[in-house]
């Protein structure tokens, strides 16, 4: 599984999905967490609101989840559509903010399972 993550610094979560200029992008497996790729939106910078969020689905589509400080409802919601997950994390550290959430994933998956026992 693929997980993108808009960091400025590569130790927190403290990007707005649109103006994030990158984003690092990690593949959770059976040896754990690694590091894969950074993903740039333009060298250049991009002026057009709009299509700087809409460069950033372009970029993610193989992404499973994606970590951002911020994000607008209409980039959620088309994220949303295309199959990503998008958890807002204020300032954690990535690891901090990945392991919250991959521990909230497996809370929920052990409460169905015993639902439907």
């Amino acid at each position: 599984m693929k997980i993108a993550v808009a960091s400025s610094d590569g130790e927190k979560v403290d990007q707005h999905f649109g103006q994030a200029k990158h984003f690092l992008i990690f593949q959770l497996g059976k040896s754990g967490l690694e590091f894969v790729d950074l993903r740039e939106k333009n060298r250049p910078p991009i002026y057009d609101h709009e299509y700087r969020w809409k460069r950033g689905l372009e970029i993610l589509k193989d992404c499973k989840v994606v970590f951002c400080r911020r994000i607008g409802d209409e980039p959620r919601q088309k994220l949303q559509e295309i199959g990503i997950e998008v958890v807002e994390s204020k300032n954690l550290t990535i690891n901090d903010a990945i392991t919250s959430y991959l521990t909230s994933v497996i809370r929920e998956i052990k409460s169905n399972s015993s639902v439907e026992e």
